[in-house]
């Protein structure tokens, strides 16, 4: 059925969702300019969260990458900073029996200080649950069941705590036309040269993905990179 336009001078039905929220519509360019303002305020696309979720069972259309927009639910985490609280709070909140990384990537703009850090249960294993397919894209590698998604960042680095469900859906998108692997490596790359000065365009083999040293375990318990050391 359809809804009319949600500009509050206007009647006409309308034909475009807002692409933050996927709620309200407009019958033309000129109504959503003009209503922008008072939407905002309640538009979940732009409203900031530290924590996004992502449900297998809602990716139910024969092309789940298709409908990416739809997928971000918010999950404002209240014990955000170090790994132990946050899967913590991730079991008690949602259930889950365990919570693990299970991945990481970067943005569709370029950043190289920060990354997108995807929690899940009991990493690698199918256990019955629907297959991840929007956080498999992204990630790299096959997931199956729900994840959170945080921001996270090498150690020395200030990392961004909040970010909206657009942006989120931007950088998930970037990943129907990009290899997780290779952009990461890429991005690790030129932090590096970036840090050091050294030349590193003939260093091909760098398996960036597999080390992190960003996320603190819990306070007081990292080394003195304020991070962890080894595979994720």
């Amino acid at each position: 059925m359809a809804s009319n336009c949600s500009a509050s001078s206007c009647s006409n039905e309308g034909k475009s969702r807002c692409s933050g929220c996927k709620e309200a519509s407009y019958c033309s360019k000129a109504c959503q300019v003009s209503d922008f303002a008072t939407h905002v305020k309640t538009c979940s696309g732009f409203h900031k969260y530290n924590c996004f979720l992502l449900h297998a069972d809602s990716q139910t259309s024969a092309t789940p990458l298709n409908t990416i927009n739809e997928q971000p639910e918010p999950f404002h985490l209240q014990d955000y900073g170090t790994e132990l609280g946050e899967m913590k709070e991730l079991k008690r909140r949602l259930g889950w029996t365990s919570a693990t990384e299970i991945g990481k990537f970067y943005d569709h703009a370029g950043t190289n200080t920060w990354y997108y850090f995807v929690y899940g249960q009991l990493k690698g294993k199918r256990e019955g649950k629907a297959r991840n397919e929007v956080a498999s894209r992204a990630c790299g590698r096959p997931q199956y069941g729900d994840v959170a998604i945080i921001k996270s960042g090498p150690a020395g680095f200030d990392t961004p705590e909040t970010f909206t469900k657009s942006i989120l859906v931007k950088a998930l998108e970037f990943y129907k036309t990009h290899t997780s692997s290779t952009v990461f490596a890429e991005r690790e790359r030129s932090r590096m040269v970036k840090k050091t000065g050294l030349d590193l365009s003939r260093m091909t083999s760098i398996d960036a993905t597999n080390w992190d040293l960003s996320r603190p375990f819990a306070e007081g318990m990292a080394d003195s990179t304020n991070g962890k050391w080894g595979p994720s």
